[in-house]
């Protein structure tokens, strides 16, 4: 895949993005004519739907809208997530809702891979304010969009992590494929410019002590990242419930697999490109 490095310093978006409140950009007649057509198509993924969203952001972005009750900036350059939830008012609606059902006032989630926040959001908002999430995106870019939604939502129980995940500590590089903004691969260097730590480390750092749901999508890295995890942390830190990208099509990783088995949970459903495992 075609991919440029990405660091703090020189890609992360400009602050301006965020100057303007949120509802400035609200999108215009045209815009909100295409966006209804394609939300009620039923096109959910595939060709046509990428083209009527590069249509709908090309007459103007950013785009302000709502998703599940939470605010979003959606800024149209190629992030698939943004697109998702700009045309498809149900997106990943049976993940978001499988997730959010062992959450209870003060309950606990985490989610990894959180993008501008669109799990994170949902889950804090439904979970209550007495809830906490912790939300961990290596690529900064993402972490700012999720604070500025998050603020604009009225959202205060999301923390919002900039790192890698991975089996150890290291200091890394990120490469950002030109087709998806959202989808980065690490590489291991010690002069790179984000963290990535262990996340039962994450975990600790940020004082969480339960938790009830885990939501990964890190592109490959799952295994490095939950395994170790997995392995180590102690009861009180194994979710009820995960949701966890599939390697290929109803083929889960392997590593994250065999710990499922091994500490007793059950394959509830899959997704598209999703798995749900259960534990009671």
């Amino acid at each position: 895949m075609d991919t440029r490095p990405i660091n703090k310093e020189t890609d992360a978006t400009e602050l301006s993005f965020f100057k303007n409140p949120w509802g400035t950009h609200r999108p215009g007649k045209w815009q909100n004519f295409l966006i209804e057509l394609t939300r009620r198509s039923f096109l959910q993924r595939g060709k046509l739907r990428h083209k009527m969203t590069n249509l709908i952001t090309s007459l103007g972005r950013p785009i302000d809208i709502t998703f599940r009750g939470n605010r979003y900036r959606i800024e149209g350059r190629n992030n698939l997530i943004e697109y998702g939830v700009l045309t498809r008012p149900s997106y990943n609606a049976q993940e978001i809702d499988f997730l959010i059902e062992p959450l209870k006032e003060g309950g606990t989630a985490v989610d990894i891979g959180c993008n501008i926040g669109i799990y994170a959001l949902s889950l804090a908002r439904s979970a209550g304010p007495e809830s906490r999430v912790i939300a961990i995106d290596a690529n900064v870019d993402m972490i700012r969009h999720l604070e500025f939604n998050a603020s604009a939502s009225g959202i205060n129980n999301v923390t919002a992590i900039n790192c890698a995940v991975g089996a150890n500590e290291a200091m890394v590089d990120l490469l950002i494929r030109e087709d998806d903004v959202a989808i980065v691969s690490v590489k291991e260097n010690p002069l790179g410019g984000i963290k990535m730590q262990p996340l039962l480390t994450v975990l600790e750092e940020a004082g969480l002590e339960g938790l009830d749901s885990l939501k990964i999508d890190i592109e490959g890295h799952e295994d490095s990242a939950l395994v170790p995890f997995l392995q180590n942390a102690p009861e009180a830190l194994l979710p009820s419930r995960i949701v966890i990208e599939q390697q290929s099509r109803n083929t889960d990783y392997p590593g994250c697999a065999a710990e499922f088995e091994r500490l007793g949970y059950s394959l509830f459903s899959r997704s598209k490109i999703n798995s749900l495992y259960k534990r009671l």
